[in-house]
């Protein structure tokens, strides 16, 4: 009998250290998270490397100040030895996110249209959960009416999120930078209902400005195929997990610059409105994604909204996507379950317990006879 406890404990305690963990669960991820830019669809890496004024550095670029995080992108080879990043296509395709392990990929302000495939495979890999989709549309302004067509376009086919990018613009005769409406500076203020809220508020020391240079305005549609009605985004008038992480002063407004006229919000409206929103959406099965939508782009564009600084303004800028980019990531994790519910995917000792106390009546069986 001596014997059969001594076996039954060296089980046991071979379990909790994972002895018999399924090689799913005892992978560790020791690599850094992976950050894909999209450069294949007309949009520009500015902000990457460091944002410059007469020869002065005004903001340190990304790649040098997000040194947590490995970037890649999609485009032209050109860019490599620009940035000093790998290029894994000149499209976007399933196998480069899902060999290259990434874990979020940027959209910013594209100025072409996406291949059906290229859809396709952003949607295969968001389907796979754990997956950090922002996508920045743009104003009515000039080129950026196509933009806003290709981003909502593409936010339709992808049928993951009620998030879309309005028909129109938003311009703030008070809160902007130089003294004009367009250059609006928008605030790092999440609504209060937003899960895990301090990661996106933290280290801020300018209040959370960020520049939204003529900025689109968020709204959101019944289904996230597109259809049904549209609707302004509001803290009690908004899709399922949704949440306003920036939006603009009490002083700004909805314009119009060109049509079709917006869908959600009529020119003339003042008051707050959404710049960039979040909305976290679980695949059956998976782990979280979280997919965001602006009206601005973090990364290229006229000005990027990772500046720290315009017209003198100082800015919030790299801090507030800095955070984004922390609190996206930690929304993707799985929550954590005790390690004695049965069924869960993030303990390595049920399985192997399971095997211990199905092998203690062979143990049994061979001690009597």
């Amino acid at each position: 009998m001596k014997k059969v406890v001594i076996v039954i404990a060296a089980v046991v305690l071979l379990s909790l250290f994972g002895v018999f963990a399924t090689p799913m669960a005892s992978a560790a991820s020791t690599g850094k998270p992976v950050i894909a830019v999209d450069l294949a669809h007309g949009e520009n890496p500015k902000g990457l490397t460091p944002v410059t004024y007469k020869n002065k550095t005004l903001t340190d670029g990304m790649l040098d100040v997000l040194t947590q995080y490995k970037f890649v992108y999609f485009g032209d080879t050109k860019y490599e030895d620009e940035l000093g990043i790998k290029d894994i296509g000149s499209k976007i395709t399933y196998d480069a996110l899902h060999n290259n392990n990434v874990t979020m990929l940027i959209l910013g302000q594209p100025t072409s249209p996406f291949l059906p495939d290229e859809i396709q495979a952003i949607r295969k890999w968001l389907l796979e959960g754990g997956h950090v989709l922002w996508v920045a549309g743009d104003s009515d302004y000039g080129s950026g009416v196509k933009t806003q067509q290709f981003v909502d376009s593409l936010l339709d086919q992808l049928n993951i999120t009620n998030l879309r990018v309005d028909l129109c613009s938003v311009e703030d005769a008070i809160s902007n930078a130089g003294g004009k409406a367009y250059r609006v500076i928008a605030y790092d203020d999440p609504w209060k209902d937003t899960p895990m809220r301090n990661i996106l508020v933290q280290n801020l020391k300018h209040d959370g400005k960020i520049l939204a240079h003529s900025p689109g305005v968020i709204a959101w549609v019944d289904n996230p195929d597109g259809s049904g009605s549209w609707h302004q985004l509001k803290p009690n008038l908004k899709p399922q997990d949704a949440y306003v992480i920036v939006h603009s002063s009490n002083s700004s407004d909805i314009t119009e610059n060109n049509p079709p006229a917006g869908k959600a919000y009529s020119a003339g409206s003042t008051g707050q409105f959404p710049i960039i929103a979040v909305q976290i959406v679980t695949p059956k099965g998976k782990k979280p994604d979280v997919i965001i939508v602006s009206g601005e782009t973090p990364i290229g564009g006229y000005e990027p909204m990772w500046t720290s600084e315009y017209y003198k303004v100082p800015l919030d800028g790299p801090q507030v996507i800095s955070n984004i980019f922390a609190w996206s990531l930690e929304m993707t994790k799985k929550p954590e379950t005790s390690s004695s519910s049965s069924g869960s995917g993030s303990s390595i000792c049920g399985p192997a317990l399971i095997v211990g106390l199905a092998a203690l009546p062979l143990l049994l069986r061979k001690k009597r006879e």
